[in-house]
């Protein structure tokens, strides 16, 4: 599995939304550096990798998604006393439920597609993980030994990965073809 790149630029003092600016943008960058191998569907390692990098660049966005939502909306929560009797502010750090700001709408539709992405690169990961276990079985003992169920298993997994792949290519050629990645960029960069 590849390495995360190295995100530059986060400084302890700024803002909460000023670091998500600038971490963002470059997890967004790294899923785009497997881009040239995803034609290729033998390239599983390289599709693994992509998975992983669209994963880290969902959760950073979940992680993120408070920094997105309209700064005029109060926070839901309550204040509490904490261990040491100081006040504390308890919050789900989720706006008090109203009609949705636009910026979070929008944040919130850029996570649903890369959610998307995330779990059908998995549904191709799965595929070639039993794969690996199926044909390590037959190859350690034997077609014969085996039988034909395993034979018609193996067949059956190689659709269904082909399906899964074909299906994440498509949506991903949509996307690009619609600029998907410069319109997050640009989101995630000049939201306020």
């Amino acid at each position: 599995m590849a390495k995360a790149h190295k995100i530059i630029g986060v400084a302890p003092g700024r803002s909460y939304h000023e670091n998500a600016r600038i971490i963002l943008p470059q997890k967004v960058e790294e899923v785009w550096t497997w881009e040239p191998f995803i034609r290729d569907a033998a390239r599983r390692e390289e599709l693994h990798n992509m998975r992983i990098s669209i994963k880290r660049l969902r959760y950073t966005m979940e992680l993120f998604h408070v920094a997105y939502r309209n700064s005029g909306q109060p926070l839901a929560g309550r204040m509490e006393r904490g261990t040491d009797g100081a006040s504390i502010f308890q919050s789900s750090f989720l706006p008090v439920p109203s009609r949705k700001p636009k910026a979070e709408s929008q944040y919130t539709k850029f996570l649903a597609v890369i959610v998307d992405l995330q779990e059908i690169l998995g549904d191709v990961h799965d595929c070639d993980v039993v794969l690996d276990v199926l044909t390590g079985n037959a190859n350690g003992a034997g077609a014969a030994v085996l039988g034909p169920g395993v034979a018609t298993l193996i067949a059956r997994t190689k659709e269904t990965r082909k399906a899964d792949y074909e299906t994440f290519l498509r949506k991903w050629e949509h996307l690009s073809t619609r600029g998907f990645k410069q319109k997050l960029l640009s989101f995630l960069r000049n939201s306020e």
